[in-house]
């Protein structure tokens, strides 16, 4: 058997591990690029939060707390934070008016109003 130099592409994973979808935003439609598991965790999000992927994407855009440079990048950090939050974890610097209030008022907090574009 032949020795895999890259072991994340061995086993159930098939396909790249990088996938690049279309999101609408409230300023037009763009495309993120995530990895499979950050992808399963943005749609576990939106299950638990009554929110599909673009309404989840346009809150995370919006957020005044989100100073990361890249909608790639906000996202990938929401999708952490909402995990650390719920876990009862902090950290430094995790403010994210989202995350408070998915975390404190669960998905009532994201009124129909507020997730469309």
């Amino acid at each position: 058997m032949p020795i895999t130099r890259n072991p994340q592409h061995s086993g159930a994973i098939s396909g790249p591990s990088l996938i690049t979808r279309n999101i609408r935003l409230h300023r037009g439609r763009t495309s993120i690029r995530l990895e499979r598991l950050e992808w399963a965790a943005l749609d576990a999000i939106c299950r638990a939060e009554g929110l599909d992927r673009h309404a989840f994407a346009s809150l995370v855009d919006r957020d005044p707390a989100r100073k990361e440079k890249t909608l790639t990048s906000r996202v990938r950090s929401a999708i952490l934070t909402y995990f650390v939050a719920r876990a009862g974890m902090s950290i430094p610097g995790m403010g994210s008016r989202l995350v408070r209030e998915f975390v404190s008022s669960g998905p009532e907090a994201a009124t129909p109003e507020e997730t469309r574009s």
